[in-house]
């Protein structure tokens, strides 16, 4: 069964993800995404941390 990931963005995140899609700026998309991911990984490794602790 797929792990469901959930992330709470800000205002400007998502006017920033808009603009990329609108704009088809590629390397501000890819630039976004790879700021999301980390993010999603740092959450992931808060949440490993807190179960071991």
């Amino acid at each position: 069964m797929e792990k469901n990931r959930v992330m709470a963005i800000t205002e400007s995140e998502f006017i920033r993800m808009k603009g990329a899609v609108m704009d088809k700026d590629g390397p501000e998309a890819l630039k976004l995404l790879k700021e999301l991911v980390k993010r999603l990984e740092q959450q992931e490794n808060l949440g490993l941390k807190s179960h071991l602790g």
